[in-house]
């Protein structure tokens, strides 16, 4: 069965966003992805995901602040590789820290708890 997920940040190919999006597209999955911009970046991968795809421009957590059946957690991604080089010496890419976000947020699946700021190991984060 697939799953209808949204998530933040996805305009530029080398970021964190985008990358967790296209993992969750790669598994088959249908992503609200949601960008500040339109980019060509978001445009290539709606030509290539077509209608599992369906890209938004607004800010989520305006949106869903007050929802109570919708996770919103705010993610410290571990140390990656985000401006897209490769001499980057971040030991993970975004694409590899998106697999580890996904598996994340399938853990996190029913937590309704709250708000708040997490690890990548999913542990609550200081703020």
């Amino acid at each position: 069965m697939s799953d209808i997920v949204m998530i933040t940040g996805t305009g530029r190919s080398y970021a964190l966003g985008y990358n967790l999006a296209l993992r969750y597209l790669e598994a088959g999955d249908v992503v609200i992805a949601s960008v500040r911009k339109p980019s060509s970046d978001i445009d290539e991968l709606k030509k290539k995901y077509g209608n599992r795809l369906i890209v938004v421009i607004m800010n989520l957590y305006n949106t869903f602040k007050d929802e109570g059946k919708v996770n919103i957690f705010a993610v410290h991604p571990g140390w990656i590789r985000t401006d897209g080089k490769d001499d980057n010496p971040a030991p993970l890419s975004s694409y590899e820290a998106a697999g580890i976000l996904k598996n994340l947020f399938e853990e996190r699946r029913e937590d309704f708890d709250g708000h708040r700021f997490i690890t990548n190991e999913g542990e609550d984060y200081p703020f």
